[in-house]
């Protein structure tokens, strides 16, 4: 599920070994425990909205572990986000904090660590699962509070928790346009609602020049002429120095550019609304006019053609 074209995934009265599959699937490599393995029985609703992975997980009580043994230089960097809606408190241990998550609580959880997660019978857990690339600048701010318990009573936690609550009731309803819409919704709730509150860090110059830079992007993103030169000259600085300034954030200029255009095809070829459209007027109006381009792109980035997106929807 971390691939965001997959679709959805349903799983009926699922034992311990479909639950860690399932999960495993979701996020990244799992290991999942549970007492009275014979009894066991879980509800999985689980989709791909945008980049980010939802799901919901309804049942008996079990012990989520990420452990050391299964943690590859390979897996992406998650952050798994939980909203605990069950009648008992939830157990959170990761990198020498506990806590305990009671009904309308948050946990923020850091995948490239080891943690554990310890749900009583008639758990009911919608979990998140974001990179820390969508959250930018913001990633350190909630990866800071990794498990550590945010009440969702009000402000933005509380709009983000009947916003999960709404998602968590209708996984299975949405399309593939609507998925892509409620993604980036989302990437702004989770960012207003981890970081109110936070302590911010001082945002040194360099930081502070690249949220102009891909401020700048995103208003001129479908300028087909717009590059690492153009936006370096657009803010006085060379293209060496802009290629600079990106690697602090883990994602070059050139490759978050492609991505953010591709996001953007992606969803208007999955958006029905769009259907009159030529996929070549699609990818224009993101600034890419090369269908040869566009091609290699796409199947790089999702594994499917133009085609394949716009006429095998989810």
């Amino acid at each position: 599920m971390n691939d965001p074209h997959l679709g959805a995934l349903r799983v009926r009265r699922a034992t311990v070994g479909q639950l860690q599959t399932a999960a495993s699937t979701i996020l990244a490599p799992l290991a999942v425990t549970a007492k009275g393995v014979d009894g066991f029985r879980a509800d999985i609703d689980a989709v791909a909205v945008g980049r980010l992975s939802v799901a919901r997980i309804r049942g008996s009580g079990h012990l989520v572990a990420r452990t050391p043994r299964v943690i590859t230089s390979t897996d992406p960097e998650l952050l798994k986000i939980t909203l605990h809606r069950s009648p008992r408190p939830a157990a959170v241990d990761q990198g020498g904090v506990q806590s305990r998550a009671h009904g309308g609580d948050f946990v923020v959880l850091d995948m490239t660590r080891p943690y554990r997660l310890a749900v009583a019978d008639g758990c009911d857990v919608t979990a998140v699962g974001i990179s820390r690339t969508e959250l930018g600048r913001h990633a350190d701010a909630v990866a800071g509070r990794a498990a550590r318990r945010l009440p969702a009573g009000s402000g933005a936690q509380a709009v983000l928790s009947a916003f999960l609550d709404g998602l968590g009731r209708h996984l299975d309803e949405l399309s593939g346009a609507q998925r892509a819409h409620i993604g980036d919704a989302l990437v702004s709730l989770l960012v207003a609602a981890f970081t109110d509150g936070a302590v911010p860090g001082r945002m040194d110059t360099e930081t502070a020049l690249v949220d102009r830079i891909r401020v700048y992007t995103l208003a001129n993103i479908s300028d087909p002429s717009l590059c690492v030169d153009s936006a370096a000259a657009a803010h006085g600085i060379s293209a060496r120095q802009l290629h600079r300034l990106f690697q602090r954030t883990g994602e070059p200029y050139a490759a978050w550019l492609r991505r953010e255009r591709l996001a953007r095809i992606r969803r208007d070829l999955l958006d029905p609304a769009h259907d009159s459209r030529t996929t070549a007027a699609v990818a224009a109006r993101w600034g890419i006019h090369d269908p040869r381009h566009l091609a290699r792109a796409l199947r790089a980035q999702y594994g499917r053609s133009a085609r394949e997106l716009r006429y095998e929807r989810p």
